[in-house]
């Protein structure tokens, strides 16, 4: 099984595949992360850990993608046996904006963080199969 990551300082979506169908899981506050990847690696049979690198259009800000690494660095040492990647998705926000915003209008920030990690999520999976 699947879960995606959209990795924030102050919160993170969560989307997990189940049974070939991506869902939005939870969005949950940074501090509160780790603790919520443990319950959901007990509750489900978590294979693969995909989470976002922040890059962005120009290479500069490096800051985002340097705590991104140290996060992943973190999560092989707690999940071992899972299989953590990365995935470059730069407009997977600016993406389940426009979505959310076309069904919600603009109330929209309280729901995108999830959405965000359903579209790394399908990313990630749509590339696997291609390569197969």
């Amino acid at each position: 099984m699947y879960l995606g990551i959209d990795l924030w300082d102050k919160r993170c979506g969560i989307a997990l595949e189940v049974e070939g169908i991506i869902v939005p899981k939870a969005i949950v506050p940074r501090v509160e992360l780790m603790q919520k990847l443990k319950k959901l690696s007990g509750e489900y049979s978590i294979t693969h850990i995909i989470v976002w690198l922040p890059y962005d259009l120009y290479g500069k800000d490096k800051k985002q993608l340097n705590k991104t690494n140290l996060f992943i660095e973190k999560l092989r040492g707690i999940f071992p046996q899972v299989h953590i990647e990365w995935i470059d998705e730069r407009f997977t926000s600016f993406e389940a904006e426009n979505i959310l915003q076309e069904i919600w209008g603009k109330n929209i920030w309280n729901k995108k963080d999830d959405l965000s990690a359903v579209l790394i999520l399908e990313s990630y999976i749509r590339k696997k199969k291609k390569e197969k």
